[in-house]
């Protein structure tokens, strides 16, 4: 006779609960509504009296900025997942259990990285390892690979199953995606899941591009550069129009084989608000094709004067004209700040380099060139900044309009700078180079930090540039503000706009192992390492609000822009040639993000790592203690070695840049073939 019995334990199960944010799975196309003015035929719908505020006591999957959300037409092509459970599962079968699979045979399974889990709420949260494809349906399976603590697979709680006997749209759709899903599980058995879309990162600025082509060539010009041979010139002075900052030499002998320098305007179709509470950001409207602001009958109502200045090479131009590189400036730098470090060597190689002011930057719009020859003649050219008024009666500043606060950050100082190149790019083509002798054919861009970063949306979508160097680049920018010394201070200012309570951190109390003595710690992991316990009292909600801001900027994120680069070209748009540049111990764009870049463009075989440790171990220590006097208590290298105001002063600087320099030179002259190693030099 037997006396006892054994019961077994019954299996965790999988919350199904995805017309909720806290429930999940999420993303969800529940979430969403129909809109025949999006790509997608989609906008994202999250409830607003849920979701409009964040603070340490509310779900953990998306953190206020809803409204703003609410515009988009999709979910992020880089989201955090989240699935969540009834009871404790095994961390260590999260990785095989969990993973995104496009709907349609669009390509294999994604598996997920940095995952994280909450005991609290028993919900697991992962980021996709690579950047998933825009206007894509994907759907997030949970397997039976996934066990609890006891060990047995989890379980549907009979939400998922009942979903597959539905008849309403949501559910219809995920029943069609069923069979694709199943056949990329290799004989595991699926749970429960979601289906969702992803957004249209790059459809609302290729319609932009679209709308510049097509403008008729008188629009595009603001009248015809200003010539001065550079060997008659006793000194170039900028003026900026903000009587708080001294005037800056160009430093002539900087230019050493730069044989003339012109001054010019162009006109730049705005889209960027400039005055009012929206100031610094673009309305976001449908994606469907847009017109140019104000454009009616030929006038230029809407249209704003760009700054720009060209240095020339010595010599005939080769046929067809002098190839040129445009160069792309960092946040809070100038036109003629770094680019002007560059221009010798680039001309030394026949290149001419051309430099544009960038959107909020340059001060006020008053701004001047005072050009003095040697023969007792002085010139004034016009040099208007694009600073935005943000406080009446108050001066305009160096980045006035291009960080603003909240969620966009720096968002849409980017997408309107990629407008303004493809305005610059048009205007050398219709005017056979600006009447500079530049050729129309063979123009290249480099960008550095900041430049990198609006540059790879304007790499992605312009067809007449078909070779770029993205110095010191990253994404996401979210992550680029989270990891960066001299970006945590906006950070902390985003944080707290949402609730002050986000801050977790009390001042002086970081623990001794934090790496950021300050007031946050979010506990993302780093990428590929093993699926850990969120243990940090507030980290869920953090992370909430950064991912809030990573998916509204994913329509102007470089890491969104990446991909279509060379492995995934845009409609109309030619496979690029890329060259990436970035080096050890970057403070200001972090390894971790310059590396997220590469690896979303596919491009390992063509990114260079300066070795900053290796440089200083062979007997230069000076090189940590270069500053530019902006963030003296940091080392500026090796994010600014390519092009910064000291490369002439240290002589181990000036062979590091002089390097990268020459390399990005071969990169232009050879179309992109060739990959010189910049240790050769």
């Amino acid at each position: 006779m037997s006396f006892f019995s054994f019961t077994a334990a019954p299996s965790t199960t999988v919350t199904y609960n995805p017309n909720t944010v806290s429930g999940g799975p999420f993303p969800s196309n529940i979430l969403t509504t129909p809109d025949r003015t999006t790509a997608t035929g989609l906008r994202v719908n999250l409830a607003l009296q849920d979701e409009g505020f964040c603070d340490p006591g509310s779900h953990s999957a998306v953190c206020s900025n809803t409204e703003l959300l609410n515009r988009l037409d999709g979910f992020s092509v880089n989201p955090r997942v989240m699935v969540c459970f009834s009871g404790p599962v095994n961390l260590a079968t999260l990785s095989a259990g969990l993973q995104i699979i496009p709907v349609g045979n669009l390509g294999a399974p994604v598996p997920l990285n940095q995952i994280t889990y909450d005991p609290g709420s028993n919900c697991a949260y992962g980021k996709p390892d690579n950047v998933l494809q825009q206007r894509t349906q994907y759907f997030l399976a949970v397997t039976d690979a996934l066990k609890d603590t006891n060990g047995s697979s989890v379980t549907d709680d009979g939400g998922f199953r009942k979903c597959l006997g539905n008849a309403d749209a949501y559910c219809v759709a995920v029943q069609a995606a069923k069979p694709t899903v199943v056949a990329h599980l290799n004989g595991a058995a699926l749970v429960s899941g979601s289906l969702f879309t992803t957004l249209s990162a790059t459809a609302w600025l290729e319609s932009v591009r679209v709308a510049v082509d097509a403008l008729p060539p008188a629009t595009l010009p603001a009248g015809f550069p200003y010539l001065f041979k550079l060997s008659d010139l006793q000194s170039l002075t900028w003026k900026p129009d903000n009587a708080g900052f001294a005037s800056q030499d160009i430093p002539l002998p900087a230019l050493s084989g730069v044989d003339k320098v012109a001054f010019g305007l162009f006109l730049s179709p705005n889209y960027l608000n400039t005055s009012g509470p929206a100031a610094g950001t673009i309305t976001t409207t449908g994606t469907q094709p847009v017109s140019i602001p104000g454009l009616l009958k030929g006038l230029t109502f809407g249209f704003l004067p760009v700054s720009y200045h060209v240095f020339l090479p010595a010599g005939t131009p080769p046929a067809g004209g002098w190839p040129v590189a445009i160069y792309g400036h960092g946040l809070s730098d100038n036109q003629f700040g770094a680019p002007t470090y560059i221009a010798g060597t680039l001309a030394s190689q026949g290149i001419a380099t051309v430099a544009m002011e960038i959107t909020g930057h340059g001060f006020g719009p008053k701004g001047t060139v005072q050009v003095k020859s040697k023969f007792g003649f002085t010139f004034t050219e016009s040099t208007p900044g694009r600073g935005i008024q943000l406080a009446a009666g108050q001066p305009i500043g160096p980045q006035d309009g291009c960080i603003v606060p909240g969620a966009i950050a720096i968002r849409d100082c980017g997408r309107q700078t990629a407008i303004d190149l493809f305005a610059l790019v048009n205007t050398i083509r219709q005017t056979a180079g600006l009447g500079l002798g530049l050729n129309p054919q063979r123009i290249s861009y480099v960008g550095q930090s900041f430049g990198s970063i609006y540059g790879s949306l304007f790499h992605a979508v312009e067809p007449a540039v078909k070779v770029a160097v993205l110095n010191a680049g990253g994404g996401t920018s979210v992550d680029i503000a989270r990891l960066a010394i001299v970006g945590r201070p906006l950070s902390t200012e985003y944080l707290a706009s949402i609730s002050p309570a986000l801050l977790n951190v009390a001042t002086g109390q970081a623990p001794p192992e934090a790496y950021f003595r300050d007031a946050f710690n979010d506990a993302y992991p780093f990428r590929d390492q093993a699926p850990s316990n969120i243990t940090v009292a507030g980290a869920l909600q953090l992370q909430a609000a950064f991912e809030a801001a990573d998916w509204l900027g994913m329509i102007g994120d470089p890491l969104a822009f990446a991909p279509h680069f060379q492995t995934q070209p845009l409609v109309g748009v030619p496979a690029k040639a890329t060259l990436f540049q970035y080096g050890y111990g970057d403070l200001e764009v972090p390894n971790p993000t310059e590396s997220a870049l590469v690896r979303a463009a596919g491009e390992k075989k063509n990114a260079w790592f300066f070795r900053t440790d290796a440089a200083v171990g062979y007997g230069h220590p000076e090189l940590l203690g270069i500053t530019t006097g902006t963030v003296p208590e940091f080392p500026i290298l090796p994010h600014r070695v390519l092009s910064n105001p000291t490369i002439f002063n240290y002589p181990a600087e000036t062979s590091i840049a002089i390097a990268e320099q020459r390399q990005v030179a071969d990169f232009f002259l050879s179309g992109g073939t060739s990959d010189t190693n910049p240790n050769s030099f």
